[in-house]
């Protein structure tokens, strides 16, 4: 089993960003959705992350910052698309970010932020999850199974 653990707009909360990296030592990626990319690589990944797969996209709150919008990371089997979302809509709905998945990127989960709402999604064989705001303490969790089954998990400190 792959476990991921999924945080977005920390906002300057280092201590709940650092809490939910300490709850869940056993995740084998991070991912990092944007808008707080100075709280999560300079305090947490240069200090505890060193012996995880990091992935981290900036977010429309992440001035001048020189991370992607969008990446595509290739994991267990699977292609995760991360974004924070600002760049296609994600507060107006799935449509933008499911051309997207399906279109550009042929991804299968997509892990986007900037609602700051949980939200599980299952369209046309995508999952679509936002972890929420760390900065009100929810983050999400996903389990990728040796079968290939996927489990989207949102959770609260």
């Amino acid at each position: 089993m792959t476990r991921l653990l999924v945080v977005s707009d920390s906002h300057g909360d280092i201590p709940s960003l650092m809490r939910a990296i300490e709850l869940h030592r056993e995740a084998d990626a991070v991912f990092f959705l944007g808008d707080g990319q100075h709280d999560f690589l300079s305090e947490c990944v240069s200090r505890f992350l060193t012996d995880k797969k990091v992935t981290a996209v900036r977010g429309n709150c992440d001035m001048y910052s020189e991370l992607p919008a969008e990446e595509l990371v290739p994991l267990a089997g699977h292609r995760i698309l991360a974004l924070h979302g600002h760049t296609r809509g994600a507060k107006y709905g799935l449509g933008a970010m499911q051309t997207a998945a399906e279109e550009e990127y042929n991804a299968d989960i997509v892990l986007y932020g900037h609602t700051h709402n949980q939200r599980h999604d299952y369209v046309n064989g995508i999952h679509y999850l936002c972890p929420g705001t760390i900065h009100r303490g929810e983050y999400a969790m996903v389990d990728i199974t040796d079968k290939g089954e996927v489990c989207c998990i949102t959770a609260k400190l």
